[in-house]
């Protein structure tokens, strides 16, 4: 605003000095033309008469006006202001010969010397003569540099005022967009900023809008990697990793005491040094997928690298852990299967291939089929111990729910068990009050025989079994204990596995098919119970289950 004003000024004083000079040139040419067209039909004569000799000693009393009368040759015949004598010759000045040509000359001359602007006009006269009049005027250059200290005051005044009032305007206009708050409802100061409050108040709803709605993509983002089971990691280009979810960290035990939480802006190579997912990161990188498998801290991994497009690559942490150990057990389990079939099998073809090629004598004949009925005895038992156990993998959920006597339950699997317990001149004693326990029956007495017929069977000859039945804070309570031959403490972590035998050669004498515990841990978890075990080596065992 200031130095708006200050150019106003000095345009202005241009301005002005122009038309002002236009103005005094124009009067001074009127004036000169209308003296000398007074003369301009008369002979020199009248003109010297015209202007007395006094002009030649003051030519201001003529306004300032010079007069020469020049003859065809250019002589200066006379002059108003100096002696014509001393005058060189004319006849080479413009307005002298456009008037002898035409009648009528006029020209212009400026001084550089005395800033000064001349101008001439000149007639012809009746006797051939030229009459010439001249008047000086101040240069447009000559009258605005008079003007300077004028005009130097005026600008220096308009800069004080100037100052003042545009520093007020300013404050005025501009102070009210400065206390503007983007973050509040705005109410415009002045009418001029209405468009401005508007389009500010229209752009925060949008920006708030698209705002809350990242907001929200992002929860939902962060919501579903922070739930995946599968360790999810996004690297740039070079490795840093941008992104981890709560799997990832748990992962590389980010999460654990003393160590930072933050796996951002870090080199994965910083958490996990591997050849393997280092290659397999540059190839999804350079845009290829692949995986690989790998072992951290007792885990299985599946990895996955994927790349993405303008960012980096994915890796993707699949815990294959239980599937392995799965996939190891089936395959133990068919193993295993196959083999317990295999030694029964292989006697009953034996024995059978004997007895039809008359190898038998005719009183071994019914021992080889009493041995043959063992073998297929305890073969029907593996197959529906392991039809029990294919069952309860399956997860569903125990039917025929009802009340159980677990102590009637306990005395029934004893009697089921009794001519083995004399066979082992074994003792079993049930104690305990009849106490209810919501279960599937069939289910409990399987528990029961199962763990009574493994304490029959790893006992010591004329030995003792001891089955209890309680209640312990709202829980039932099983213990079947017994004084037989105890089971070492490197096995004891194993005895619940499927076909896991501690005494082999036992087992087979005694037909165990390595799947009694393994049934009683699937029927616990079954029903929620918890299992324990203590054992000392030739003291005997003691399993409890609390319900």
């Amino acid at each position: 605003m200031l130095l708006l004003a200050v150019s106003s000024v000095l345009i202005a004083s241009l301005a002005n000095c122009y038309v002002f000079y236009s103005q005094v040139a124009y009067i001074a040419r009127a004036e000169v033309r209308e003296r000398v067209g007074m003369f301009r039909n008369g002979p020199s004569e009248v003109v010297v008469a015209a202007f007395p000799k006094a002009l030649q000693t003051n030519p201001a009393a003529a306004d300032g006006l010079r007069v020469s009368v020049i003859a065809p040759d250019g002589t200066v015949k006379y002059d108003n202001t100096v002696d014509a004598e001393t005058l060189p010759n004319h006849s080479d000045r413009d307005e002298i010969q456009h008037a002898l040509e035409s009648g009528v000359g006029e020209d212009k001359r400026f001084s550089d010397t005395l800033r000064e602007e001349t101008y001439y006009y000149a007639v012809r006269l009746s006797d051939g003569s030229v009459l010439r009049a001249a008047k000086t005027t101040r240069s447009i250059f000559s009258m605005f540099a008079g003007m300077l200290p004028v005009v130097f005051c005026i600008v220096l005044a308009t800069v004080a005022a100037g100052n003042h009032v545009a520093g007020k305007l300013t404050n005025r206009i501009v102070e009210p967009i400065n206390s503007v708050q983007a973050d509040t409802v705005m109410t415009p100061p002045y009418d001029e900023l209405a468009p401005f409050v508007r389009a500010i108040a229209s752009q925060r709803k949008r920006i708030v809008e698209q705002l809350e709605d990242l907001q929200s993509k992002t929860d939902t983002i962060n919501a579903i990697m922070d739930n995946m089971k599968e360790g999810v990691v996004l690297v740039d280009g070079q490795g840093i990793i941008m992104s981890a979810n709560k799997s990832v960290r748990g992962i590389f035990e980010a999460d654990a005491p003393g160590v930072n939480a933050s796996m951002e802006r870090k080199n994965i190579l910083e958490l996990l040094r591997d050849f393997d997912l280092l290659k397999n990161m540059r190839n999804a990188l350079s845009g290829r997928s692949c995986e690989m498998d790998m072992e951290h801290s007792g885990q299985t991994y599946r990895v996955y690298f994927s790349s993405v497009a303008c960012i980096g690559a994915m890796i993707l942490f699949v815990n294959t852990t239980e599937r392995v150990k799965a996939e190891k057990m089936r395959r133990e389990f068919s193993a295993n299967v196959s083999h317990e079939l295999k030694t029964p099998l292989t006697s009953i073809s034996g024995y059978t291939e004997m007895l039809m090629n008359g190898m038998a004598k005719e009183g071994e004949r019914m021992s080889f089929a009493g041995k043959i009925k063992d073998e297929v005895a305890r073969m029907i038992t593996l197959v529906e111990d392991v039809m029990m156990l294919s069952e309860m993998d399956e997860g569903r959920s125990p039917r025929n729910i009802e009340d159980v006597n677990v102590a009637a339950a306990a005395r029934e699997a004893v009697g089921a068990l009794a001519l083995k317990t004399r066979e082992n001149d074994i003792s079993v004693e049930v104690t305990g009050k009849d106490i209810f326990l919501k279960a599937n029956r069939a289910m409990i007495y399987e528990m029961f025989y199962n763990l009574i017929d493994n304490a029959v069977k790893y006992n010591k000859p004329g030995g003792s079994v001891g089955v209890s039945v309680s209640k312990d804070d709202g829980h039932t309570v099983i213990s079947v204990s017994d004084t037989g031959i105890g089971i070492p403490d490197e096995a004891r972590d194993s005895v619940f596995e499927r076909f896991y035998r501690v005494d082999k050669s036992r087992s087979r004498k005694t037909g165990g098919t390595g799947l009694g515990l393994a049934i009683v841990k699937h029927i616990a978890m079954a029903f929620n119970a918890k299992i324990t075990l203590e054992s000392r080596l030739g003291e005997g065992t003691t399993v409890t289950l609390r319900f």
